[in-house]
């Protein structure tokens, strides 16, 4: 304590400038997502390939190149043979990384469901996606909704085990 007695610098200040110090460095280590619209008919044939591999039958009507600064990926947008909402995430070499399928609220899995009672009992659910890999193995779900504490939307996150992984403001 003695060190913020004998200068200038008070506990309030230091706080306040070590705050100030985090917030930078974190925003110059943040590389936001950046997206470019294809034109479908511009698709990179492996790209296009790998989606209509992924889901067969789809019906695409977006696609869009996406980069972090340091990797790039497609999102194809569109709807599979059941009228569902669906997005396939491929990597440059046709690698697919996800497949994100909307599906009922009442086809979501019991214990994913009381999951997120347990965690987050007055969330207002207005979307449900179910999210794969290539080999067709749940990575996780997310669940587009409002907090009622705060009339917040958010997208909340369960593994496929029914572990909470995040909550994205």
């Amino acid at each position: 304590m003695k060190f913020f007695i004998n200068n200038s610098v008070t506990p309030k200040h230091w706080v306040g400038h070590f705050v100030f110090f985090v917030v930078v460095i974190f925003g110059l280590t943040v590389n936001p997502v950046k997206g470019e619209d294809v034109a479908l008919s511009n698709l990179p044939e492996v790209i296009r390939k790998a989606a209509d591999s992924a889901v067969p039958n789809a019906k695409w009507n977006k696609a869009v190149k996406e980069t972090d600064g340091k990797d790039n990926w497609y999102d194809i947008e569109g709807v599979d043979s059941k009228g569902r909402y669906v997005c396939v995430t491929v990597e440059p070499n046709g690698d697919i990384e996800e497949i994100e399928t909307e599906i009922n609220l009442q086809d979501t899995p019991k214990k994913i469901m009381a999951a997120l009672r347990d965690r987050l009992p007055n969330f207002k659910i207005s979307a449900v996606y179910e999210i794969r890999d290539d080999e067709k193995k749940i990575l996780r779900y997310d669940f587009e909704g409002r907090r009622l504490k705060d009339k917040k939307d958010v997208i909340v996150s369960f593994s496929g085990d029914a572990k909470f992984i995040k909550i994205n403001d």
